[in-house]
């Protein structure tokens, strides 16, 4: 049997990265956690549980989050909320810079490893994005940092399958640099299918990944990857946040914003 997902200290997750573009590790998130931060990020859904850019940054939290605002009357109630919000982020960040993720980003890399951006991608069941299938893309398409540097991770935070709208990877493709592609929007798009649409005639194998609640997802940024639809009634939450060494260069991005962030947040 093919093995593509490893235990937190097993020694051949950098060699797999390396070669296929990919690694999962097992379990980096108990149950526990996962609920607890599904239950946070839970209150600032709207009910399309649309996707929520950067939820660590409360200048991009706050704009998304409108729908909340509305249903207060009471200025107090709103201030409460912002109160709130910076106690999110903040736990928000945290996550992004879990011991145990950035122990395995600076482990493949061999270098120090910053945080630049973030994404809740709910793909609630039966809601418009449950409709949301990612076309084969590359992170690094939208960054583009030239030395191919860029890293993408994946928290699942419930069971993923391909009834659910798990991913799927062409493996080894990370090895031929940013193919060119047709421009796609790839933040609450209208028409559920995101992601900057590969153009090549290479071939690749495809892989689809299960995953189990809590386990990791280590994408090369030049790795070609997607997503599937969820037709089920299980929803399949993931969070998503994207790193680079230091001294990368990248491109911000217009709505994306990224930038290197610290652990703190001011």
């Amino acid at each position: 049997m093919f093995k593509y997902k490893f235990s937190y200290n097993d020694r051949q997750i950098k060699k797999f990265f390396e070669e296929n573009g990919y690694v999962v590790i097992n379990n980096i998130f108990n149950k526990q956690k996962c609920a607890n931060f599904l239950k946070l990020i839970n209150n600032y859904a709207d009910t399309n549980f649309s996707p929520i850019l950067n939820p660590d940054r409360k200048e991009f939290l706050i704009p998304q989050i409108a729908h909340i605002f509305k249903k207060l009357k009471n200025l107090s109630d709103k201030a409460e909320i912002i109160l709130n919000i910076n106690k999110d982020c903040q736990y928000f960040r945290d996550v992004m810079y879990d011991k145990k993720i950035i122990n395995v980003l600076e482990k493949i890399k061999n270098k120090k490893i910053f945080a630049l951006m973030s994404q809740m991608l709910f793909k609630k069941a039966k809601t418009k994005y449950a409709k949301q299938a990612w076309q084969p893309h590359q992170d690094n398409s939208y960054p583009k940092n030239k030395n191919g540097e860029y890293i993408t991770i994946n928290i699942f935070l419930n069971k993923s399958t391909f009834k659910n709208g798990t991913m799927y990877v062409w493996e080894k493709s990370h090895k031929y640099g940013i193919f060119d592609f047709k421009k796609r929007i790839s933040y609450r798009e209208n028409n559920s299918k995101p992601g900057n649409l590969i153009q090549t005639k290479k071939r690749f194998n495809v892989r689809t990944l299960d995953f189990n609640k809590g386990d990791l997802l280590v994408l090369n940024g030049n790795l070609v990857h997607g997503s599937y639809a969820n037709k089920s009634s299980i929803s399949r939450p993931l969070f998503s946040v994207s790193y680079i060494p230091k001294n990368e260069k990248f491109i911000a991005g217009k709505n994306a914003q990224r930038t290197i962030l610290s652990k703190k947040i001011l």
